[in-house]
């Protein structure tokens, strides 16, 4: 609880003596649009976790802090389902029914271009947590910040580590939308031997890879990029492997984790590599202490999507305080654009379209199943570290 209490007061969160939620006289009620079902319900749950660790840790130390009011987070959360259509639905009901100052999310950058518009109107500030499509801040909606790396940036590490491997051709397997088609466009772009690499898409509930395994093998690719969460991840490695495929695996965020591990067996994933924006076993300060409460409450590894978030409502929390106000969404909005936070996934500082710049790692499976840091080389680490 200390390091609790110390990391809060920090952003003027604890202000006051620590008095539990108990005694928080008033309540903000933060919206949060998430995939509790559907094919993003897995990725869905990290990311609720996340939240509910900062509203707790937020609450315990006794809420925000505005003036001589203190106010505990409560977050209405909606089920997207991944879907554009009910993430709309979810996020006009939170601007013009639940009229909350505030809202949270979401997971697939289809959801957060349907919901995004809606907050402009609404001039309601909506922090994204988890969406990677590099164009969801460039639209010029004011209202709209996003904590995590987009793809592009992510991108920029990844190619930076990959050209000096000499892997060449790169193949690419995406899932057929904005993510993944942006997230192959760009890595073509940096890299000089993926531009010409083969790229296959594919759809949600798409199982069957075997077509794009032939086309790799055809083109001899040295290795293959996978843009895609977990679920369909283990999947087309498991088949690659057991096609005989001698390709280096390149993963993205969902594939660097002990949950990840679990759908496959260390055999298939010793050797491949990931970006990744939180290493959570890194002897870093603020990632062990981040890692440690996790643990402690979950039972499980802390994941990259948990520490977004935990950010992202740890920001939100901030600049309410800053505001000065838990009502006025203009206020809020403006002290957003101002933060200089240091977050658990490093310094969160949002630019002028809203979009924050944190560290990008790249982290590579182990023989034994665990993982080391390779990039950047001022925190490379052995097998345990990543």
């Amino acid at each position: 609880m200390k390091r609790i209490l110390a990391a809060l007061a920090a952003l003027g969160l604890a202000a006051l003596p620590f008095v539990g939620t108990a005694q928080a006289q008033q309540k903000v009620t933060l919206g949060v649009v998430t995939a509790l079902s559907g094919p993003l319900a897995a990725p869905g749950k990290f990311q609720m976790n996340g939240f509910r660790l900062a509203e707790e840790e937020i609450n315990k130390a006794g809420g925000i802090t505005i003036g001589n009011q203190r106010y505990a987070v409560e977050l209405k959360v909606y089920d997207t389902r991944g879907n554009p259509s009910e993430g709309a639905s979810a996020m006009q009901r939170l601007a013009s029914v639940d009229r909350v100052p505030m809202v949270l999310g979401e997971l697939s950058s289809g959801v957060a271009a349907a919901i995004g518009p809606i907050a402009e109107d609404n001039e309601l500030p909506l922090i994204l947590t988890i969406p990677t499509g590099p164009n969801l801040t460039e639209q010029g909606h004011s209202y709209l910040f996003r904590v995590n790396a987009h793809s592009d940036q992510l991108n920029v590490a990844l190619a930076d580590f990959l050209a000096k491997q000499g892997w060449n051709p790169i193949g690419f397997i995406a899932w057929n939308n904005d993510a993944g088609r942006s997230g192959v466009a760009g890595m073509k772009k940096m890299l000089s031997t993926a531009e010409k690499g083969y790229a296959g898409f594919f759809n949600v509930g798409e199982v069957d890879f075997s077509a794009h395994i032939s086309n790799l093998r055809a083109q001899k690719a040295q290795a293959v990029m996978l843009f895609m969460d977990e679920e369909p991840g283990a999947l087309a490695i498991k088949q690659i492997r057991d096609a005989g495929l001698k390709v280096h695996l390149i993963g993205t965020l969902a594939m660097g984790s002990d949950r990840f591990l679990k759908r496959l067996d260390t055999e298939k994933l010793n050797g491949m590599v990931q970006y990744n924006s939180f290493p959570p076993n890194l002897a870093t300060p603020r990632i062990k202490n981040f890692s440690d409460r996790y643990k402690a409450k979950f039972g499980e590894e802390a994941h990259g999507f948990a520490a977004q978030s935990y950010d992202g409502l740890m920001v939100a929390a901030a600049a309410i305080r800053a505001a000065g106000s838990a009502t006025d969404r203009k206020a809020i909005r403006a002290a957003l654009a101002k933060i200089d936070h240091d977050g658990v996934i490093g310094k969160i500082k949002f630019d002028r379209n809203g979009q924050a710049n944190p560290p990008v790692y790249v982290t590579q499976w182990c023989p034994d199943g665990k993982r080391r840091v390779l990039y950047p080389e001022s925190v490379r680490a052995g097998c345990g570290a990543g």
